[in-house]
């Protein structure tokens, strides 16, 4: 306000009343105006701490769901560990029950006992008359001896 018109307020109590009014007015306005930013600040620090605590839980929960997946995997990985192990036994038994099947001690028992066959007593090889004709030529390869020996085959029919 300018000196002339504080002045002139002072000097009227009607103007000096109406200043104060008027000042008192502006200081509850001013109050009031406080009073809404002061609540508007707390909602948002209220809405910002809600979000905080949001985001903290979710991150929380994101943390034990992991920890729950890891513990389910590591179960499930010893459990396929078990089975490999476990089939690893069964090949060893499964291999060494075919070897004990293979052995050619048995074979001869077998063959001796189910069906009837004997150990010979000396080997006997029959020629092929291929090989016959590659005896022959000596040198020939072994195409050119079988391919003789068809021709000599035929000679013989």
């Amino acid at each position: 306000m300018s000196l002339a018109l504080e002045w002139k307020s002072l000097s009227s109590p009607a103007l000096r009343e109406e200043t104060r009014r008027l000042e008192a007015e502006r200081r509850r306005e001013e109050l009031r105006r406080r009073q809404l930013e002061k609540a508007r600040r707390s909602r948002l620090v209220f809405a910002a701490f809600m979000l905080v605590v949001a985001l903290v839980s979710g991150i929380l929960f994101l943390s034990i769901f992991l920890q729950v997946m890891t513990a389910q995997n590591e179960m499930r990985t010893r459990e396929a560990s078990r089975q490999v192990e476990l089939e690893r036994r069964r090949q060893d038994v499964l291999r060494t029950e075919i070897s004990a099947l293979e052995s050619p001690g048995r074979v001869e028992k077998t063959a001796a006992e189910k069906l009837g066959m004997v150990l010979a007593d000396r080997a006997e090889y029959l020629e092929a008359p291929a090989y016959r004709a590659a005896r022959l030529k000596g040198e020939e390869s072994l195409p050119e001896a079988q391919a003789r020996a068809e021709e000599a085959k035929k000679e013989g029919m």
